[in-house]
């Protein structure tokens, strides 16, 4: 199973926080991905006040991928038109935008959050 790891999945590996269930499934050896947009929600939470971590951003964020070998997806074209085309179940653009991610490119959303896993096709783990 290849995953793609949300912004609180994210920051929940970076803490050594992941519960043990999702930890086993990035030792799988399964692939990992993050997308860009998790980056800049990161980073509006580090700029507002709501989110404070060891370094700057951008090298947090490096440093996190090297780590734990996450790959870097791009938010192109493609996602943003299949976020758009989604049922408004869930209203965050950031985690709709998530969901298109790992619905087009066939990937296990890490993620903590109880509304995702109601839109028909996505698959999670948390």
């Amino acid at each position: 199973m290849n995953l793609l790891l949300d912004s609180c999945a994210l920051i929940a590996l970076a803490n050594n926080a992941l519960p043990e269930n999702a930890h086993a499934a990035l030792e799988s050896g399964a692939w990992a991905y993050v997308s860009s947009l998790s980056v800049w929600e990161i980073a509006i939470k580090v700029k507002s006040g709501k989110l404070s971590l060891p370094k700057p951003v951008e090298k947090w964020f490096i440093e996190l991928c090297e780590e734990h070998d996450l790959q870097e997806i791009p938010f192109l074209a493609d996602l943003a038109c299949a976020a758009a085309d989604l049922p408004l179940i869930h209203r965050d653009p950031f985690d709709r935008a998530l969901i298109a991610t790992a619905m087009e490119r066939k990937l296990t959303l890490l993620t903590s959050d109880k509304i995702i896993p109601s839109y028909p096709g996505i698959t999670t783990l948390w």
